[in-house]
């Protein structure tokens, strides 16, 4: 490490109170912001025995860990929850809610749940009428389409909601004012269905069947409701007994309560992380073995015979795009590949990692799954890899944007910003780097990442409108960042050295047009910088008003219309 660190005439006192702070930090992953305090702007070399010293702050944070902590936490729980106001508008909800009720109507923030089917309203209505009145919970019965059923839900106390698994309620919310509508997770249900679909065989036709008699129809009601004659739904019925081994329907109906109970019980692990990239619609990762044996690993999203888009994460992401990102990508035609870069995710590390040696690493997937006229995308730190590889790419690349694009070049200082001060300090003081990663890793949570992205925020009133109109981000943003550190820190760190080092990069060989996209608000990645370091080489500049940092996630359909074009 001693060979990376430049010399320094600080006194070995400075780096002394760093480590010091660095246990405050393992200790209250929250305190982050006294490090901007100590950290030295031009540097500093500690003594052997201080980074040995800074190597106990990881200690500290593994004995201080909660079970909801770490990138292998369970990040989605199995209760879709809306806190609702005593007037019945919608004050906070989490992912699986967003879920199941988007295919029923609109859930916006402030606003009450509006319903395709105007018997719901009612529903709803008559449920918090009667919660007002008693004690206990109501269940609400919500009509979906005959495809999936009604949604069954529970209507309960928002004092209730804060002792569920999983209900992360913002700080500045009085849950005990409101009413909490709780579901089932959709994709519990779904996995249930799944299972007994893949393990007796059953055909659609019996599976929705099943469904039908579990949730108590008669076999005329199913028969009707499925639009088939009563000796239909019999022969389906025989069929199911024959591949289940059962003889009444009476056991038919047990076994699937019984397995419904069941469902979010079993592999709870896996199932949570399978629970999660369902409610991201996020597709499966896919691997290529480079040419030295290292293993690169990244996600397709869209047509597979649209368009080609390489798109590339931000310093602390991953491939998972926001969701959405397959549908959006089918309909524009496009065929969006997100690598994880090495050290990143499941991607193996790179032993020399530079912005050079990602590109090649790219350019070695494009050939290998058959990418050509290659548009290219690059999220914040993603910007400089993503204009090497269109660089390296040469006339492959048709196109690169840049969103929210962040230079290699010396931060700029933004007075109040804590995130930039943070990051200025960091990358000038690496020592520190890969145990605050280390940290980090063991102690994220969608709690603390959404405080820290709301402190943050201060300066851009867009963004906070973003997150308050948009509850799910935190969900998405704990999930990206806790894929980027699935493994290792590797990757973020030896990012941010690599930052340091290419100061003077040249991106006079570029070809390619290039289009920067800008959140007007953005104080975390100025535009300024990134401008000064492209020179002339931006054929056109997009600055969106009225949004900052969050600038992709709010207008991602555009900026991938945008590539399509």
């Amino acid at each position: 490490m001693a060979g990376q660190l430049r010399e320094s005439a600080r006194p070995p006192g400075d780096a002394r109170l760093v480590v010091e702070t660095m246990y405050q930090v393992a200790a209250d992953p929250e305190a982050w912001e006294q490090l901007v305090q100590v950290l030295d702007d031009d540097g500093q070399e500690p003594t052997p025995e201080l980074v040995r010293n800074l190597a106990l702050s990881e200690d500290i944070a593994r004995l201080t860990q909660r079970r909801d902590e770490g990138p292998n936490a369970a990040r989605r729980p199995d209760l879709g929850w809306v806190l609702l106001s005593p007037g019945r508008k919608a004050l906070a909800w989490n992912g699986a809610a967003a879920e199941i009720l988007g295919g029923m109507g609109e859930l916006a923030q402030g606003q009450a749940i509006v319903f395709d089917d105007p018997a719901n309203d009612e529903a709803l209505a008559q449920a918090c009428a009667r919660t007002q009145r008693q004690a206990g919970q109501v269940i609400v019965k919500l009509d979906r389409d005959d495809e999936e059923g009604p949604a069954f839900a529970y209507l309960t106390r928002g004092s209730a909601l804060a002792g569920l698994a999983g209900a992360d309620l913002p700080d500045s919310l009085d849950a005990d004012a409101g009413l909490a509508l709780v579901f089932p997770a959709a994709s519990v249900t779904s996995s249930l269905w799944a299972s007994i679909r893949d393990s007796f065989g059953l055909t659609p036709a019996e599976v929705r069947l099943a469904r039908k008699l579990r949730d108590g129809r008669t076999l005329q009601d199913a028969a009707a409701e499925l639009a088939v004659s009563v000796n239909t739904v019999r022969n389906q019925l025989r069929a199911i007994f024959d591949k289940m081994g059962l003889k009444r329907q009476s056991d038919l109906i047990r076994a699937l309560t019984e397995l419904s109970s069941l469902a979010g019980l079993i592999d709870g692990q896996e199932r949570a992380r399978a629970q999660e990239m369902e409610l991201l619609q996020a597709p499966p990762l896919k691997f290529v073995s480079l040419s030295d044996g290292r293993r690169l690993a990244y996600r397709e999203y869209g047509d597979p015979l649209g368009k080609p888009l390489l798109a590339f994460h931000e310093g602390l992401g991953s491939s998972l795009l926001p969701p959405g990102s397959e549908r959006i990508g089918r309909e524009l035609g496009l065929r969006i590949v997100c690598a994880e870069r090495p050290g990143f995710g499941q991607s193996d590390p790179r032993e020399d990692y530079s912005f050079e040696g990602v590109a090649a690493d790219m350019v070695e997937l494009c050939d290998q799954i058959g990418l050509d006229r290659v548009r290219i995308g690059g999220v914040l730190s993603g910007a400089p890899s993503a204009i090497q590889t269109a660089i390296a790419l040469g006339d492959r690349a048709v196109k690169v944007q840049l969103y929210s694009g962040r230079p290699p070049r010396a931060p700029e200082f933004t007075p109040g910003n804590p995130l930039v001060m943070f990051r200025r300090g960091i990358e000038e003081n690496s020592w520190v780097l890969e145990s605050f990663f280390a940290i980090l890793r063991m102690r994220l949570s969608t709690a603390m990442l959404e405080r820290i992205v709301r402190r943050s925020s201060v300066h851009s009133p867009g963004d906070l409108d973003y997150l308050d109109s948009h509850p799910e981000t935190s969900t998405f943003l704990t999930a990206y960042i806790g894929e980027a550190l699935a493994r290792s820190s590797r990757g973020p760190v030896d990012e941010i050295r690599a930052f340091r080092r290419a100061r003077n990069m040249d991106i006079g060989a570029l070809r390619a047009p290039l289009v920067v996209w800008h959140g007007e608000q953005d104080h975390f990645a100025p535009l300024a910088p990134l401008l000064a370091f492209l020179g002339d080489r931006a054929s056109e500049v997009n600055v969106m008003p009225g949004v900052g940092h969050m600038m992709m996630l709010k207008h991602w359909r555009g900026l991938l219309a945008d590539a399509a074009a």
